[in-house]
């Protein structure tokens, strides 16, 4: 997306973090998305966060009689004198697409700063503040700028003591939509962090305990090209025989099919049926992406593994979502045409689901590893001695200790696998003493109006949010 940034150089009488909140505000909904001097507890003393450069976006709604930019934007503020923190400015001045400088005044040493700033491919604006006393000087420095920074006209923008607060707004929201209109320079996070190296700031990512987990991360996201290819090949539990599985499960409980056939008999046979999809089950092998999985989330120590899944999930959305997006695209266009074969929908409704993609399907999958052993050896199949997954319950229960939830009901199958469920949440008891407490929270309402996202900012949990 395009970077807008706004700084201040020199002092300044108004609020800059106030006047960005003003901007970003629809008409009649004013919105606090940067903190400033007029909030409550604003005018406290600043310690630390000179230097802190913050960021908002601003998203279309696809209205056009209502939004305030046509395309996705994102917005910068750079706290304190861009004297002082020069660095920062640098890096700014190399990512963003346009930089605002708010001032009051331009003196000699600020100009010879600025004009360091030549041949640069970012666009510059000023706002300045009114000051009848020194606006000649200002206007001289700004002609020697005018060249050396491209500037026209419509690059310096004048508030002064009457201006009319509401106008200046539409003024600097008209400047920042004419940026978008014009084709600016689009900087990938990425390429930020490049940008960052490259000045000497220290990048999070770069540091080992970061990096390691993203090794393990990369390996596993790396072989995935086709989601459902890749779930059909590697995360074989999952398939054809877990739906069966789950089909014989419920006809055990609710014995709809019985007919003729005497009760003890016809369980007999579901048993029997139950215990070889379980032994089919158990037959297969962990693949590579799982091995390399349980490695992760075993033997990494507590932030290494907090990184590895978090790696995860950001290699593995994209995948998804790239897959769904077309296939939600076929599906609606058939939704128009409301002729076409049911099949069809419950084809399309199928693979959408195949498509799916997250953490979740790999925590699945050891889950299934872990029910059909257990089956194994409450039927007499397995020895004790020859299980190999006793230990991921206990995984798993570390886990949801530091937020990561666990699926107790399979959307897919509407199977829940009792057993490791059982296990788990035991595991869990025995990790917090018994002081282990179970609260039931449900949110109504349909599909993606932020149920997950409002759990997990009430109690910093993890739970997926609208990618697959």
């Amino acid at each position: 997306m395009p970077t807008i940034s706004f700084v201040r150089m020199g002092s300044c009488s108004f609020s800059k973090s106030h006047l960005l909140n003003e901007v970003l505000s629809p008409s009649q909904q004013h919105q606090d998305f940067f903190i400033h001097r007029d909030m409550e507890s604003g005018n406290i003393p600043r310690e630390i966060a000179g230097g802190l450069l913050e960021i908002s976006w601003y998203f279309p709604a696809g209205r056009e009689n209502l939004d305030l930019f046509p395309e996705p934007v994102v917005v910068a503020n750079l706290r304190g004198d861009i004297e002082l923190h020069w660095l920062q400015f640098s890096f700014l001045t190399e990512v963003s697409s346009a930089v605002f400088i708010l001032t009051e005044s331009i003196s000699e040493r600020e100009c010879t700063l600025l004009s360091s700033l030549q041949g640069s491919a970012t666009k510059y604006y000023f706002i300045f503040n009114y000051q009848a006393g020194k606006a000649k000087q200002t206007l001289e420095f700004l002609k020697k700028l005018a060249s050396m920074l491209k500037l026209n006209k419509s690059h310096v923008l004048w508030k002064g003591g009457t201006t009319n607060k509401a106008q200046f707004v539409k003024v600097l929201q008209s400047a920042i939509a004419a940026i978008m209109k014009s084709s600016p320079k689009r900087v990938s996070i990425e390429a930020m962090a490049e940008t960052a190296r490259q000045l000497g700031i220290q990048v999070d990512e770069d540091n080992k305990e970061c990096q390691t987990p993203n090794t393990y991360a990369k390996e596993i996201t790396a072989q995935i090209k086709d989601v459902a290819k890749y779930k059909r090949e590697k995360l074989r539990l999952q398939g054809e025989t877990w739906r069966n599985l789950a089909e014989v499960d419920k006809e055990l409980c609710r014995m709809r099919k019985q007919g003729d056939t005497p009760l003890e008999n016809y369980k007999s046979q579901l048993k029997k049926k139950l215990m070889d999809l379980c032994a089919q089950q158990n037959k297969h092998d962990l693949t590579d992406g799982l091995i390399t999985f349980i490695t992760g989330i075993e033997h990494l120590h507590h932030r290494e593994k907090h990184y590895f899944l978090k790696w995860m999930k950001f290699g593995l959305d994209p995948i998804a979502r790239e897959n769904l997006s077309k296939l939600w695209d076929q599906y609606k266009e058939k939704c128009k045409n409301s002729k076409d074969d049911p099949k069809m929908f419950a084809e399309l409704d199928k693979l959408i689901s195949a498509s799916s993609l997250g953490v979740e399907h790999f925590m699945r999958e050891l889950g299934q590893f872990y029910e059909a052993e257990c089956s194994m050896v409450k039927e007499g199949k397995m020895a004790e001695s020859q299980r190999q997954f006793t230990h991921l319950p206990s995984i798993a229960a570390d886990l949801m200790l530091k937020g990561f939830p666990m699926e107790i009901i399979d959307g897919d199958i509407s199977n829940i696998p009792l057993q490791w469920v059982t296990d788990v949440l035991s595991q869990l008891d025995a990790k917090l003493g018994g002081r282990y407490r179970m609260l039931v929270l449900m949110v109504l309402g349909v599909q993606s109006t932020g149920k997950s996202t409002l759990l997990n900012t009430m109690f910093g949990l993890q739970f997926a949010v609208s990618s697959g």
